[in-house]
């Protein structure tokens, strides 16, 4: 299934302006904002150790790390929104040198997946902060409840998902209810890691490799490798068994491997490293490596084409993969390069004043020698001092956020532990539960065409007790018929007793009326939920056994097949969320 999501672009500053007194003022974003913003959460992220540890010694200044993340989402290039997506609270009375932003939230949209049948985008708010001096006064509720959410729901996401602040979200509709992806984490890599067998084996081809030769070899994508790179980061390609999860599209690549590393403004401007494998024998493309550079190294993707090994490839891809962290990034390069350029212009300079001041010139030049050279002024030898050693390389740790039962994950379990952080989940809210069934419906149906149920036509009814922020209902009313799903919507109010009990009878009185048996009565289940705790089923983290043990409220009647097709419909997924938090 290719991840072809078209991104719902914002290419203009939103109409929203709304004056919430004190001087404070709601709105959307321009480019004329990135600064503000970016310092505006590096300081509330500056007690964080997001990118690197706080120093317990020091009082740290804003983070670098969190800067120029905001500051990369606000070039107008990023794969997931654009400098119109961030909604802040500005201080009109803000003196001269004081940041104006004093909250601010982003919104992406990040192109996903449900089941095998569809492809959707999911809402992301980010990067939320707010000036100390601001907090408690309610600017974040109402940035996510005025503008985040509307947006977000304006353009068609049935979903949205964010990481962050333990319980803070709940307020905002969210309920905990995607688990990601349980990780595995190696302590040093570079000691489980076997030495190239090739190194030293004169019948090995000739290579001008520093490793020596290696059966696959790596190389930097183009953008012509787009369609290849979209072609081996599929859900299928990746081996990958999460019914739900974010993907990688054209726009993706483009901008991790081009736009990125062509505007990258700071050594703390993270990027991906993308590698494609070659068949060094062949010369033949054959495998895709992406992951997060050093210090937070990581592989996110590990792919071969269908006829290669990856026992045989994995070393030799690793070996290569690693050693890029020693290479200069494509910061430092750009760095070095302007640095050369600016000597050179220098030179150029130089030589111009000593065409013009040749005397003068010779006068510096001598008492530059004399000052070059105050070793054998002073009549001292060139003695060659000692190299100091250099201290032992660092651990160099690597995470793998690859699926638990992908052949590489494998192939390391003896040599990485599991991580600790295996039961977190993110905050998760479905705004309309029926448009979300309506929009994962081919996913549905498939599911209940390849079960014993399928062709079946019935109502669901399902009762959330109130409607709470980030729910449209309190009930949803989901028709099936014939295995496929009709309609779906959020007004439906749960009968009381009476109205059931009056319905039965008027239904049996019109059977009686028209002369025939009452032996036409629909297929009804119900179902009973405590409100928002229905989208921990939908999206696969608890089982309808499991959400009837840990919640009271949860209960089934329509006898045995009401919980069957619960079960078809929404199976406990062993492999969690798929998710690439590179977004922010």
């Amino acid at each position: 299934m290719a991840i072809e999501i078209e991104p719902v672009i914002q290419k203009s500053q939103r109409p929203e302006r709304i004056d919430i007194g004190d001087g404070l003022l709601m709105r959307w974003s321009t480019i004329k904002d990135a600064n503000n913003i970016a310092d505006c959460l590096a300081n509330a992220f500056k007690w964080i150790p997001i990118g690197a540890p706080v120093p317990e010694d020091d009082y740290p200044g804003p983070n670098e790390w969190v800067k120029a993340a905001a500051k990369r989402l606000m070039r107008g290039n990023s794969a997931v929104m654009t400098e119109f997506d961030y909604a802040v609270v500005e201080n009109t009375l803000a003196k001269e040198g004081e940041n104006p932003i004093v909250a601010c939230i982003c919104l992406q949209g990040v192109p996903g997946f449900y089941g095998e049948k569809v492809q959707m985008q999911y809402g992301k708010p980010e990067a939320v902060s707010s000036h100390p001096d601001f907090r408690n006064k309610g600017l974040i509720r109402r940035l996510f409840t005025e503008l985040i959410h509307p947006a977000s729901d304006a353009r068609g996401d049935v979903i949205q998902i964010i990481p962050g602040i333990p319980h803070f979200y709940r307020q905002f509709g969210y309920e905990y209810a995607i688990g990601l992806r349980s990780t595995r984490n190696i302590d040093d890599v570079t000691t489980k890691i076997p030495a190239n067998p090739f190194k030293d084996d004169p019948t090995a081809p000739p290579t001008t490799a520093p490793g020596g030769w290696e059966p696959f070899t790596l190389r930097a994508p183009t953008l012509d490798d787009i369609p290849y790179l979209c072609k081996l980061s599929t859900r299928e390609a990746q081996k990958s068994q999460a019914q739900v999860g974010l993907g990688y599209n054209e726009h993706y690549w483009r901008y991790t491997i081009h736009d990125l590393p062509q505007t990258q403004a700071s050594a703390f401007d993270v990027s991906r490293r993308t590698c494609i494998i070659v068949d060094s024998k062949t010369g033949k493309d054959c495998g895709l490596v992406m992951g997060g550079a050093a210090p937070r190294s990581g592989l996110y993707i590990f792919t071969l084409e269908d006829g290669y090994e990856y026992r045989e490839a994995l070393y030799p891809v690793l070996r290569q993969f690693l050693a890029m962290d020693d290479q200069p990034s494509a910061w430092a390069v750009k760095q070095a390069a302007e640095k050369k350029k600016e000597e050179e212009e220098e030179e150029v300079k130089d030589k111009e004043d000593e065409e013009t001041k040749k005397e003068d010139d010779a006068t510096k030049k001598d008492d530059h020698k004399d000052k070059e050279d105050p070793k054998k002024k002073e009549n001292q030898t060139d003695a060659t001092t000692e190299t100091p050693k250099s201290a032992p390389a660092p651990p160099k740790p690597m995470r793998l956020v690859l699926d638990p039962d992908h052949p590489v994950t494998k192939l390391l379990e003896s040599k990485s532990t599991l991580d600790d952080h295996k039961h977190v989940r993110l905050y998760t809210r479905i705004p309309s539960y029926a448009n979300f069934i309506l929009k994962v419906a081919p996913s549905l149906e498939h599911r209940l065409a390849h079960s014993c149920l399928a062709g079946i036509t019935a109502t669901y009814q399902f009762d959330f007790y109130r409607k709470v922020v980030g729910c449209a209902g309190k009930g949803l009313k989901v028709e099936f018929k014939d295995g496929k799903i009709i309609s779906a919507t959020d007004d439906w109010v749960p009968p009381s007793p009476e109205q059931l009990m009056l319905a039965t009878r008027d239904r049996k009185a019109l059977a009686k009326a028209e002369g025939r048996p009452d032996n036409k009565n629909p297929t009804v289940f119900t179902a009973q939920f405590a409100p928002l705790t229905f989208t921990r089923l939908l999206v696969g983290d608890l089982s309808l056994d499991e959400m009837i043990y840990f919640y009271s409220e949860t209960s089934v009647e329509g006898g045995d097949d009401a919980k069957l097709m619960l079960n078809v419909l929404f199976p406990k997924h062993r492999e969690q969320f798929q998710c690439d938090l590179f977004w922010w």
